[in-house]
């Protein structure tokens, strides 16, 4: 497999998790969704830690993170669970048919999914108690057989 291909299969993967989490109608909604949560956790994030957590992203989804990655400018201070839920619902479509925080806890929940422990463990020490304690805790990761 190509490393286009296994990153468009990467993507999709990730993609119809959310899809499915969430109970969406289409893959771009979640592939809307995606990219503006991920905006508002890497513009809340210091330079260092955004930076590794995109290490962890599939190649194309990486790419969304840092579309317009502007750290000096983006940088935002407050990082309590009421303006980032205020974010997602400005940038969402107002037809969208779930309520912010439930869009929210389904990308928490996809990172859950795909990002290493560590670094979850790592992104959410940037944050308030209250995003801490908001962001559902991860799924116990089954073991690969040898």
């Amino acid at each position: 497999m190509s490393p286009l291909e296994s990153t468009l299969e990467k993507s999709y993967i990730w993609l119809n998790f959310l899809q499915s989490q969430l109970n969406l109608n289409r893959r771009e909604d979640a592939y809307r969704l995606l990219k503006v949560v991920l905006h508002e956790i890497r513009d809340r994030l210091p330079v260092t830690e955004a930076a590794q957590l995109g290490a962890q992203l599939p190649m194309l989804i990486r790419g969304l993170y840092y579309e317009g990655f502007r750290p000096k400018e983006t940088l935002r201070k407050d990082k309590s669970l009421q303006p980032f839920l205020k974010a997602v619902e400005k940038k969402m479509p107002r037809f969208y048919p779930k309520p912010p925080s439930e869009l929210l806890k389904g990308v928490f929940e996809t990172l859950n999914e795909f990002i290493s422990a560590g670094e979850i463990r790592d992104v959410k020490s940037c944050f308030s108690q209250e995003i801490r304690d908001f962001w559902p805790a991860a799924a116990p990761k089954k073991k690969k057989a040898a």
